[in-house]
């Protein structure tokens, strides 16, 4: 006889049961959040570095570029100052709306609202 009060151990063990005893079983859905949330890091790290980076780039493919002005403005100062702010908006925007569905569906995968 066992000596054991029935309970969710007794029965099917969920996703909550499992991290909460630490089991293997816990530890790979808290490794597969985590990765989940690297990989998302690293995309929103290559989107912003690859912004960045292509300024110098665009400088060096096409020379003629520093001595454009606009407005009185250089426009190496424009394209810096103009289109990119708008489009880190927009990466942090889907970064944020991304990490906070991965959150979501962790949550619902351990039954906690």
């Amino acid at each position: 006889m066992s000596s054991e009060a029935p309970g969710p151990s007794a029965g099917r063990r969920t996703p909550r049961d499992e991290l909460a005893d630490k089991t293997a079983h816990g530890e790979l859905y808290l490794t597969r959040l985590r990765r989940a949330q690297l990989e998302l890091s690293l995309l929103g790290l290559i989107a912003f570095g690859g912004l960045i980076g292509s300024l110098p780039l665009l400088f060096v493919l096409l020379p003629g570029l520093e001595r454009i002005h606009v407005l009185g403005i250089p426009l190496a100062a424009l394209l810096v100052a103009g289109p990119l702010f708008p489009l880190f908006a927009v990466v942090g925007l889907i970064y944020k709306r991304r990490a906070d569905a991965l959150d979501e569906s962790f949550r619902d995968l351990i039954g906690d609202a």
